[in-house]
């Protein structure tokens, strides 16, 4: 079964706000990780979290980038927006870690 032009645009209208939505609340849980301290969440639960944390980051980035790739996605300025601030947040993270690891 073959989707119409208008439901492949609606479909990827639906991915691009579910992306919006996803690195929206990645984003938040983020800063909740960033503030919690070792005491009461625990060192390893607290490390647990942001392997959690980077495994959706890659999901939700790989869904970005596909939507990307796609010449007919709608909301073009949110999506575009919305992936370069989730990539300038991902190498901030990665290269403050980095330091943090080299010091």
């Amino acid at each position: 079964m073959r989707l119409s032009a208008a439901a492949v645009r609606r479909v990827v209208a639906v991915l691009v706000v579910l992306h919006l939505l996803g690195w929206a609340a990645l984003a938040l849980f983020g800063v909740g990780l960033w503030r919690t301290y070792c005491e009461g969440f625990g060192c390893i639960g607290l490390g647990i979290a942001w392997m959690a944390w980077a495994v959706a980051y890659a999901a939700l980035l790989a869904l970005g980038l596909g939507l990307w790739r796609r010449p007919d996605a709608g909301l073009r300025r949110l999506r575009n927006a919305a992936l370069v601030s989730q990539l300038v947040a991902g190498l901030g993270l990665l290269a403050y870690w980095l330091v943090q690891r080299a010091s």
